[in-house]
C-alpha cells in the first residue's frame, strides 16, 4: 500500500556485503599452515612403531630408547646362552644334562626291572624265560643294577646269569664290574667264571685292569688278583707279577692268645711290632703263592722267590714281556 509508512515489524534487516578480500583472509586464517619439512603426524600415528619415524627423506629417525645398553638377560642371549634350571648355560650343557638325567632315569628303571625279572626266576612256570632275558640283556644303563644284583646274588646259578649278561655289554663300565667280580668276589668259582667271560673281551685289556690290585694293603687281594692273572694268560703281567712275589703289609699282631703267641691279620695302617702283652701293629713282608703260581704258569720257568733270577730270566729273553715269553 503506497503511502503507508513501513512499520518497523516489517523491517528487512539490512545485508552487509563481504568484499572478496575478507574471504580470502578467513580462507587463509582457517587452513593449517604447513611449513618447509614439515610432516603429518596423522599417517604416523595409523600404526608407526613409537620408537621410529620416517622423515620425507626416508631416514628411520630412531628415539633415545633405542639406544639405551642391553640388559644382562640381552647381553647372555646375544652370546648364545639361554635361562635353564636357575642358571645360564650353553644349548651344549643344556643337552648334556637332559641325556644325564635320561641315563639316570633308565638306569633307575633297571633296578626295578631286575627285581622283577629275579623273583621270576623263582617261579617255575617262568624261570626259563626270565633266566633267558637275564641272559640277554645288552643295555649299557642296566651295568649298576647287574652289578649290584651280582654282589648280593646267594644262587651260584643265578650269579651266572648276570655275569653272561655283563659280558654281552661292551664298555668299559660293564668291564670294570667283571674285573670287580673276578677280584673281589668271595666265591671263588664266581671269580674264575667272571675271568672266562674277560678273556672274551680280550685278555690284555682285562689284564691291564686287574694289575693295579697287586698293590692293594691287602694281601688276600694280591693273591686273588694274581690267580685271575695267571687264568688270563696276559704276558704283559709277568713283570708287575715278579714285583709282587713278596709284598710288605700292616699286621695286628697278639691280642687274645696266650703270652708269646703270634696272631696277624692284615690291615691298611699300623704301628710297632711285638709279641704278647696286647695287640700291636707293624709291617711285615709275606710271599704270595699265588703270585708265583701265575708266574709259573705265564713263563713255564721256576725261580721260586728269587726276584733277582726271576729279572735275569727276563732280560736274557730280550723281549718284551708282552709276548710268548716260555718259548725258546
Amino acid at each position: 500500500m503506497r503511502g503507508v509508512p513501513k512499520s518497523p515489524l516489517f523491517r528487512q534487516p539490512a545485508v552487509r556485503r563481504s568484499s572478496p578480500f575478507a574471504v580470502v583472509l578467513f580462507v587463509a586464517v582457517a587452513l593449517p599452515v604447513r611449513t618447509a619439512g614439515a610432516v603429518d603426524a596423522a599417517p604416523a600415528a595409523a600404526g608407526d612403531s613409537p620408537q621410529a619415524a620416517e622423515s620425507p627423506a626416508g631416514a628411520v629417525v630412531t628415539t633415545p630408547a633405542a639406544n639405551r645398553p642391553p640388559s644382562p638377560q640381552e647381553r647372555m642371549t646375544a652370546q648364545g646362552f639361554v635361562r635353564y634350571r636357575g642358571m645360564w648355560r650353553t644349548v651344549q650343557e643344556i643337552d648334556l644334562i637332559e641325556r644325564a638325567d635320561r641315563d639316570n632315569l633308565a638306569r633307575k628303571d633297571w633296578n626295578g626291572r631286575l627285581e622283577r625279572l629275579r623273583k621270576r626266576l623263582d617261579e617255575t612256570a617262568q624261570a626259563d624265560a626270565a633266566a633267558e632275558e637275564i641272559r640277554e640283556i645288552a643295555d649299557p644303563a642296566a651295568v649298576p643294577a647287574l652289578a649290584a644284583a651280582l654282589a648280593r646274588e646267594p644262587v651260584p646259578r643265578v650269579r651266572g646269569f648276570y655275569i653272561e649278561a655283563l659280558s654281552r655289554i661292551r664298555g668299559g663300565e660293564a668291564a670294570a664290574a667283571l674285573v670287580a667280580a673276578a677280584v673281589d668276589h668271595v666265591d671263588p668259582e664266581t671269580r674264575i667264571l667272571a675271568v672266562e667271560r674277560l678273556v672274551s673281551l680280550g685278555p690284555e685289556t682285562a689284564a691291564s685292569a686287574i694289575v693295579p690290585a697287586l698293590g692293594s694293603d691287602d694281601n688276600a687281594r694280591v693273591n686273588r688278583a694274581a690267580e685271575a692273572l695267571g687264568r688270563l694268560g696276559a704276558g704283559m703281567a709277568i713283570v708287575p707279577l715278579i714285583a709282587a712275589l713278596e709284598t710288605e703289609h700292616v699286621v695286628v699282631v697278639g691280642g687274645g692268645g696266650p703270652e708269646g703267641s703270634t696272631s696277624a691279620t692284615f690291615t691298611p695302617s699300623g704301628g710297632g711290632l711285638s709279641m704278647g702283652g696286647g695287640p700291636k701293629r707293624g709291617k711285615t713282608r709275606v710271599q704270595n703263592q699265588q703270585v708265583l703260581e701265575a708266574l709259573v704258569t705265564l713263563t713255564g720257568a721256576n725261580y721260586h722267590w728269587d726276584e733277582a733270577a726271576w729279572r735275569a730270566w727276563l732280560a736274557s729273553r730280550q723281549a718284551p714281556p708282552d709276548l710268548d715269553l716260555r718259548r725258546g
